[in-house]
């Protein structure tokens, strides 16, 4: 993708994706029609207000579609005119084809979904990083803090037993090396400890674990519910090619109806990625602000803005901390040193030394443990893994977020289009036949113009003769006899016909 636009959140420049100026450009109004700060703030009403105006676009767009397609549905549901075969077939080609423009949008949203995917995974990886830092920070201030508690304290305080035990004739020297024990343990307890103690406050609240790994999961849930959605709308899109192929009416008023409420689902998408794209386009344009209004909530604004912008010409908060911490354990070192040559001409090495080199070494340990203190406080590797995540964020996930805006679109006017080319193909296919056609008789008996076999050839209502028929019309029945035969009748009721009866005539 093709990069037009910087922002400047510190002496390094982050890259972004020209969409980020194409959207944030956009209208940001309030119910009024009057323009609003387009600064990103969330939790500001009168930008909420704008956003939902922008998101109501596609929504508005939806309704007049669900008009239109009402009063079409109206206009067409009493046509009971018949299509030729040619048109049919027309539109079972239009539905095809669309058909098969719906399948390729749906799938611009699954490669949207995955750069979507990949850019807040890399932004959760960079989180994870710089949560790690100061989870290392936090450790490194504990182990000086140990050190120095179990270990630098206690060697003084035995070393100083072992001072008085070994008493010495020269009073003086034994005062010096009992002040100076005194002065090495209020420089490690009142200027040491507690400077190390409050740069460890002052970044406790700094961890986001639980939230970094909130983001995680709920980024993995979105995905796998972007892949679904997209499946289950292919499906239907499915169902319309299944209908044209069997010529099934059935099918296709189902996908009129699962069709209707894809399309519904589609523009919903739709206000809800144009909303994303619009919030994140303008987060993207200057995202410091925002983010040191959050993190003064868990840290000072001065910590939050060091670390953001990294910027050179301001001195870092810790500064006056770790001065006085490095120079009380400068001069630990340096009272250290002063006892150990004095202790070395009024005492016997034997008896001193291996406390004085427990104290030594403990004293080199916690200049050590400051000294990762130090570079763990400096701003430039957690400033890297910041940019990292803006530029993740930025870039890779706002062209995601555009391009699922973009198949959500195009894919509910392409439902929208099928639906009404499917209801205006239902309504036509499998149409009853007219009345009194073949259709509708029994299919075991013959058809219109047959000239026998049938009730209408016995004289049913309705029945008129062929013209040029050869078949004499039936006699009509005279006095006497029944169907043109002579009956007589007897006693016993006995007919024409009978044992002794007179012999039957037929009347010609």
């Amino acid at each position: 993708m093709v990069m037009e636009g910087y922002s400047v959140v510190s002496e390094a420049v982050v890259q972004r994706v020209f969409w980020v100026d194409w959207f944030h450009h956009t209208p940001h109004i309030n119910l009024t029609l009057h323009p609003v700060n387009d600064t990103f703030s969330p939790l500001s009403p009168i930008y909420q207000e704008s956003l939902g105006i922008i998101g109501s676009v596609p929504a508005g767009v939806l309704i007049l579609t669900l008009l239109v397609l009402l009063l079409y549905l109206l206009t067409r549901c009493c046509d009971n005119k018949p299509r030729k075969p040619g048109s049919i077939t027309c539109l079972k080609v239009m539905l095809v084809l669309f058909a098969v423009f719906t399948l390729g949008a749906l799938g611009v949203s699954v490669w949207g979904n995955e750069e979507v995917h990949e850019g807040v995974t890399r932004s959760v990886l960079s989180l994870n990083n710089i949560n790690s830092m100061v989870h290392s920070l936090s450790n490194q201030t504990k182990l000086f803090d140990e050190t120095i508690r179990r270990n630098l304290q206690p060697q003084l305080n035995l070393f100083k037993e072992t001072i008085q035990r070994e008493s010495i004739k020269n009073a003086t020297v034994e005062m010096f090396i009992i002040e100076s024990l005194h002065y090495m343990q209020g420089n490690i307890s009142e200027v040491l400890l507690i400077n190390v103690e409050d740069i460890n406050a002052m970044m406790s609240g700094a961890e986001m674990g639980g939230m970094v790994r909130l983001l995680g999961v709920g980024e993995l849930a979105r995905w796998v519910a972007t892949l679904g959605i997209t499946g289950i709308l292919m499906m239907i899109v499915l169902v319309v090619m299944i209908g044209v192929a069997r010529h099934s009416r059935c099918t296709l008023i189902t996908f009129s109806v699962l069709g209707l409420l894809a399309m519904i689902l589609c523009w919903g998408l739709t206000s809800v990625y144009l909303v994303a794209s619009v919030a994140l386009s303008d987060w993207c344009m200057d995202p410091n602000p925002f983010l040191e209004d959050q993190l003064s909530k868990l840290v000072s604004r001065d910590v939050a803005a060091y670390y953001l912008r990294c910027d050179p010409t301001r001195p870092s908060p810790f500064t006056r901390y770790l001065t006085h911490a490095q120079q009380a354990a400068n001069l630990v070192l340096a009272s250290l040193n002063k006892v150990t040559r004095i202790a070395d001409i009024y005492y016997e090495r034997k008896e001193i030394h291996p406390r004085l080199d427990h104290l030594g070494a403990f004293v080199n340990q916690s200049q050590r443990s400051l000294g990762g203190v130090a570079a763990l406080l400096e701003c430039q590797s957690l400033h890297h893994h910041y940019r990292t995540a803006l530029t993740a964020t930025c870039q890779q996930a706002m062209s995601g977020v555009v391009y699922l805006l973009l198949s959500a679109a195009g894919s509910g006017l392409l439902f929208t289009i099928l639906v009404w080319i499917t209801s205006h193909t239902w309504i036509y296919l499998n149409h009853k036949a007219e009345p009194g056609t073949s259709e509708e008789r029994d299919p075991f008996l013959p058809g219109r113009g047959s000239r026998g076999g049938t009730l209408t050839s016995l004289g049913a209502p309705g029945y008129s003769r062929p013209r040029h028929s050869h078949t004499p019309p039936q006699t009509p029945p005279f006095p006497g006899t029944l169907n043109g035969r002579v009956y007589h009748s007897d006693g016993m009721g006995s007919m024409g016909g009978g044992s002794g009866s007179a012999p039957t005539t037929y009347n010609q």
